[in-house]
């Protein structure tokens, strides 16, 4: 027993020193180094070759990758998920307007990844006005059209899933017969919290991919007339015609050409415009109409958000949640 206290009290004692000796090499003002993810050491290492535009919302409208400069109105900004926050309004308009984004113009695969906090869409119920109706967060601009070539809004609620945000991507492909798709995001468990989305198109395969928190959607991608399909697993493919497939199937039966490559316009859009629809601008940002009674500008809060000319993989998609999870 005393040989067993004497051997403890050597080792404790060893370990004391071991620790202070360690203690006294470590600089208190070195950063810590952290372990990859995914092979990653930083958010802004994923898929890097592909990123075209970044917009951190600290402070600043800016795109610190392709350099958009941007003029806000009524922008204001708030804690976020990293750093500042883009801040919405429910009354008082609020968006930013880039010009001369000619490489969101001329995507053809992407990638949208972004954090959001909102509460739910408030309809207009006949008496429109600011906060009420779709919530426009961004637009790639079609002066001469009533969309643009890419619109993301949160869609009017389901009065069966109340508690369900209803992201929208209204893609506009003016190569194809069926140029007008509009998959819908139903994000369960997102009202007035903050989560990351990826949205991914691959022009390749046509398929569109949608995920939450890094984890691709279950039951969640539901379509519009322009596309066939109703909770489908987080991901689907779009067709240029009509694939004759039964409502809750993304099935082909007529052969129907992919969506393929992406052609918003002739010549390439290049405005895009954060926080609004294009035609909720105002003035308006198209010619073809003004503002819509039933749309309105985004009330809730927005970091971090990311375009690539490229569709993330699973591995790219959860590498950034995590990366930008931890500040990274």
């Amino acid at each position: 027993m005393k040989n067993s206290i004497k051997i403890f009290c050597l080792t404790t004692v060893f370990s004391m020193q071991l620790l202070t000796s360690c203690s006294d090499n470590v600089d208190a003002n070195e950063p810590l180094e952290y372990p990859p993810i995914g092979s990653y050491n930083t958010s802004d290492d994923v898929n890097a070759g592909n990123l075209i535009a970044k917009w951190s919302f600290d402070n600043s409208i800016a795109d610190s990758k392709g350099g958009l400069t941007g003029t806000g109105k009524n922008v204001a900004y708030t804690e976020g998920i990293k750093g500042q926050a883009f801040q919405g309004s429910k009354a008082q308009e609020r968006y930013a307007v880039y010009n001369n984004a000619t490489a969101v113009g001329a995507l053809s695969s992407f990638s949208f990844s972004f954090w959001m906090k909102s509460g739910q869409t408030v309809p207009d119920g006949g008496a429109p006005g600011q906060g009420k109706g779709i919530q426009g967060i961004f637009s790639l601009v079609n002066p001469a059209g009533f969309w643009g070539g890419l619109n993301l809004f949160l869609e009017n609620p389901d009065n069966a899933r109340p508690n369900t945000l209803r992201l929208k991507m209204g893609i506009e492909n003016k190569r194809v017969a069926w140029g007008g798709q509009g998959p819908i995001f139903n994000i369960d468990g997102a009202i007035d919290t903050w989560i990351q989305v990826v949205l991914t198109y691959d022009a390749v395969t046509s398929r569109y991919t949608v995920y939450k928190n890094g984890e691709k959607g279950t039951t969640s991608i539901y379509g519009t007339p322009y596309g066939p399909f109703t909770d489908l697993n987080g991901s689907c493919i779009l067709y240029g015609d009509n694939p004759g497939g039964p409502d809750g199937s993304n099935a082909n039966p007529n052969n129907a050409p992919l969506y393929g490559a992406l052609v918003f316009a002739t010549p390439n859009l290049s405005q895009l415009v954060i926080g609004s629809n294009q035609f909720s601008t105002s003035p308006s940002l198209t010619t073809t109409h003004g503002d819509e009674g039933w749309a309105t500008d985004y009330a809730g809060l927005l970091d971090e958000m990311r375009i690539f000319k490229s569709a993330l993989n699973a591995s790219e998609v959860v590498a950034l949640y995590k990366l930008e999870k931890t500040n990274r």
